[in-house]
C-alpha cells in the first residue's frame, strides 16, 4: 500500500469514526459541578438513545419556565432503579444535573430524588465528590 492510499484510509477511518465519538461527547455540560433545584415533572422522556426529564420550574420572581436534562440510555437507567414511568407527570422531584455551558436552561442528568426520599442516578453517577452547588432560587410549581 502506497502511503498516499494509506493516508486515504486513515482519513476515511477518522470520518467514519467521528460520529461515534460525537455522539458520546459532553463537551456541552460543565463537567465542574452539579447543581439541584426542585421542580414539577412536565414530560418524562424514556427514549432511546437517551432518556429526557423535562421539569417546570417557578424562579424566584414567579416565572415558570421549562428545563431539559439529558439522560442515559432507557436500558442503563433500568439497571440503575429507573422506571419508564417514573418519575411521573406533576410529581414534585429535586433534580441534580450537570448544567449547560451556555447557559440555557437544562443539563445532563445526575439524579433525581422523589417527594418519598428515593433517590436514582444517572449512568454517570449521582455527581458526589465534583463541589455539589445548590441553587436556591428555583422552587416547585405549586
Amino acid at each position: 500500500m502506497t502511503m498516499k492510499a494509506l493516508g486515504l484510509a486513515s482519513v476515511a477511518a477518522a470520518l467514519f469514526a467521528a460520529p461515534a465519538v460525537a455522539h458520546h461527547a459532553f463537551a456541552m455540560f460543565d463537567q465542574s459541578k452539579v447543581l439541584y433545584m426542585s421542580g414539577t415533572v412536565k414530560q418524562f422522556e424514556f427514549v432511546n438513545p437517551h432518556a429526557w426529564l423535562h421539569v417546570t420550574i417557578v424562579n424566584d420572581k414567579g416565572e415558570t419556565s421549562t428545563w431539559a436534562f439529558e439522560g442515559g440510555s432507557p436500558s442503563q437507567l433500568v439497571s440503575l432503579g429507573w422506571a419508564p414511568d417514573h418519575p411521573r407527570v406533576g410529581e414534585t422531584i429535586e433534580v441534580g444535573f450537570r448544567p449547560m455551558k451556555d447557559g440555557s436552561r437544562g443539563g445532563q442528568l445526575m439524579s433525581v430524588k422523589f417527594p418519598s426520599g428515593q433517590r436514582v442516578c444517572s449512568n454517570r453517577g449521582c455527581g458526589e465528590g465534583t463541589g455539589e452547588i445548590v441553587a436556591p432560587v428555583y422552587r416547585p410549581v405549586q
